[in-house]
């Protein structure tokens, strides 16, 4: 069985950041109901798990308080990160609809550094916007680490935000604000 799960961990990791985004894409399509029919709550959530599965959400959240993270104590960043990967999921999930009818034209793929950059461009309802997905290979698959939507950077946005609400309320103040639905989106 172990031998299995290290195999599925391979191949998840093996191909290109390219074909890992394409992949979760049609998953997520696939997941959807056709279009007219109403999401339940269900498949609302088993979706939102697809969104977010290969967008990595701590190292999103270490690089949007970078020092910061480190000054936290272990309890404070676990339930930062709890309290950012269920506004994540939220916030995700409320883009499905555009989901199921967007045209999405992968570009050629290129290395920053440590990372893939993958440059797209979405269409939804005639209206076209530039997302760069930058993706790092890790030993559980291709995470996404940020997504930057016509030039305006997901991790930076979330530092300036956390940035401010910190400076007024402190950690606890944006984790309050995280739990209740606010303040998570860039």
């Amino acid at each position: 069985m172990r031998r299995a799960i290290l195999l599925m961990f391979a191949l998840e990791a093996s191909g290109t950041a390219t074909q890992a985004l394409r992949e979760r894409d049609a998953e997520i399509r696939a997941a959807l109901p056709p279009a007219g029919q109403v999401l339940s709550d269900p498949d609302r959530r088993r979706v939102e798990g697809i969104v977010v599965r290969i967008v990595d959400t701590r190292r999103i959240l270490e690089a949007a308080l970078r020092d910061r993270w480190t000054t936290l104590t272990e309890v404070e960043r676990g339930r930062l990160l709890e309290a950012f990967e269920r506004r994540f999921k939220v916030s995700g999930g409320t883009q499905l609809e555009s989901m199921r009818e967007a045209r999405i034209e992968y570009l050629a793929e290129r290395r920053q550094g440590d990372d893939i950059v993958v440059p797209t461009r979405v269409t939804v309802r005639d209206e076209t916007s530039d997302v760069r997905y930058v993706v790092r290979n890790t030993p559980s698959g291709w995470r996404i680490v940020d997504i930057v939507v016509d030039e305006v950077s997901t991790v930076e946005n979330y530092r300036a935000s956390f940035a401010r609400t910190i400076g007024r309320e402190g950690v606890e103040g944006l984790i309050r604000r995280l739990e209740r639905g606010g303040e998570a989106r860039p």
